[in-house]
């Protein structure tokens, strides 16, 4: 069992050196859910688009958690 399991972590964060903490909390068990500003999303994901047209290093970072805006992810169903 991993030993963040069951842990939930909710992430407000953007660029690059925080979804890639999140990323590490995520490989370790931790349910991770990133929200996102509203009016544009992460400004990192702007960097280029190589990963189905988005930012290369953003797509690595956020493997492994759930990522959005509020109402996106309640939509999805990753929140209530």
């Amino acid at each position: 069992m991993p030993p963040l399991e069951g842990v939930t972590a909710v992430a407000l964060e953007q660029a690059v050196a925080a979804p890639f903490a999140s990323r590490q909390l995520a490989d370790l068990g931790a349910r991770v859910i990133k929200v996102e500003r509203v009016d544009g999303h992460d400004f990192a994901r702007a960097y280029d688009s190589l990963v189905r047209g988005e930012h290369t290093g953003a797509v690595l970072a956020e493997l492994g958690y759930d990522a959005g805006t509020v109402e996106g992810l309640r939509s999805a169903g990753a929140v209530r």
